[in-house]
């Protein structure tokens, strides 16, 4: 008997243009059995940003809407066959719905301020990622954009200082608000971040 196991990615959430999250998993037969991963995927390029956690939401769909469809292909089967009742129908049906309403649900619960810091990134450096939530620090990338057409170097803190200058043009305000993502453990200076952003909208 033939085994298909390996890695494969499910559960596609919180989708910015063309870039979206999604949970590698370990399965057998195409049917995911454990997470080991979530990534930001740009779907054109294939480019990957690893999460710094697993994305819950993309585990859970991930799970649901592989095993959901299997369970309502079984009970409809059952059903036609002879062999369900009415109780293997509403199991079907409920199935059915479960699966259609995480698309939906998804749709509705996107994070206005996060995905309008993502499309900033998009702008700036093609793909739609929040740099809180990325493995690898981008500061780098972030800070060589910002000093672009400059021979000057940057100060250690710019971006503070930026983020409050309320004459800085539109392009540095955005990459300074993605610079200070790239400070995941400084809560209070992510606050001013997302204030700043939906104070923007």
């Amino acid at each position: 008997m033939l085994f298909i196991w390996g890695k494969r990615s499910y559960g596609s959430v919180q989708s910015v243009g063309n870039t979206s999250v999604k949970t590698v998993f370990g399965h057998f037969w195409y049917l995911p059995l454990f997470p080991m991963a979530s990534y930001y995927v740009e779907s054109k390029s294939k480019a990957c940003y690893k999460l710094n956690g697993f994305n819950w939401r993309s585990v859970l769909f991930g799970y649901l809407r592989v095993w959901l469809p299997l369970i309502a292909a079984i009970a409809l089967f059952m059903t036609y066959a002879g062999d369900g009742s009415l109780l293997v129908g509403a199991v079907a049906a409920l199935s059915i719905a479960a699966f259609v309403s995480t698309y939906i649900y998804d749709k509705k619960s996107r994070e206005q301020d996060v995905a309008k810091l993502r499309e900033m990134m998009q702008r700036h450096f093609g793909v739609a990622i929040d740099p809180f939530a990325c493995k690898d620090n981008l500061q780098a990338e972030i800070d060589q954009k910002s000093q672009a057409g400059t021979t000057e170097s940057l100060e250690a803190n710019w971006y503070k200082s930026a983020i409050k200058d309320a004459f800085a043009s539109k392009q540095t305000q955005e990459l300074a608000l993605l610079r200070a993502r790239c400070d995941q453990q400084d809560q209070p200076l992510q606050q001013q971040v997302m204030d700043k952003v939906a104070r923007a909208a």
